[in-house]
């Protein structure tokens, strides 16, 4: 196979793409070592200690990550409303929502919440429920993303507040992996592209047949 001239612009516009393409399936592969990476420190996050106050304000001030972490708080606010209601499962697997309560005994914003427990009922937000219980359990951070206003942390127990059912518990096993996949489709579209290059080359007779020998 002979190559004639080659037009100057789709060419280049084919080396770029195939380029950042590539470019973006080894970035892929390098996020798939990042994430395993993280899946192993999470998996042996709840080993450690639990959270200390000091490790609480530097988690705060975003100087430490407790994510996954086992905590113990002391939640005496009384009878009240639950703070909010998310989709959560139960430690059974059923679909529901968990019950997250403010532990403060005033009506500040709070920092961490916690989940009370697991119930299937949507009207759980406006069953009052008496706080007065000493939480263990796991840490989540950021539970409603970076949202200033609300909390920077949610507990999620070993054991619910009667008679709400048992939470299931956060894994590291459950964060998404991915990225092989993803740099496997941008691999693919690299070579596609370089495919359909080529035969758009072979179509406009740019791509001179190989002679044969004599």
């Amino acid at each position: 196979m002979m190559l004639r001239k080659l037009p100057l612009f789709p060419t280049l516009i084919t080396i770029i793409g195939v380029l950042v393409l590539c470019a973006l399936g080894r970035w892929q592969l390098e996020r798939r070592e990042w994430k395993h990476r993280l899946i192993e420190r999470l998996a042996a996050a709840p080993n450690l200690p639990p959270v200390s106050p000091v490790e609480f304000q530097r988690a705060m001030q975003r100087e430490l990550s407790v994510q996954y972490r086992r905590a113990e708080i002391s939640c005496h606010a009384g009878p009240k409303k639950p703070y909010d209601l998310r989709p959560g499962a139960s430690a059974g697997g059923t679909s529901g929502y968990f019950v997250v309560m403010s532990c403060r005994p005033n009506n500040r914003p709070p920092d961490i919440v916690a989940v009370a427990g697991w119930t299937r009922r949507i009207d759980a937000k406006d069953v009052v429920i008496n706080l007065d219980h000493e939480l263990s359990g796991i840490i989540i951070e950021r539970p409603y993303g970076d949202d200033p206003g609300r909390p920077r942390f949610m507990l999620i127990p070993d054991a619910p507040i009667p008679p709400l059912g048992k939470p299931r518990q956060p894994s590291a096993e459950d964060l998404p992996d991915n990225h092989l996949a993803y740099a496997g489709q941008w691999f693919g579209l690299a070579i596609a592209l370089s495919a359909i290059y080529g035969l758009w080359l072979r179509k406009r007779g740019l791509v001179a047949p190989t002679p044969k020998p004599e």
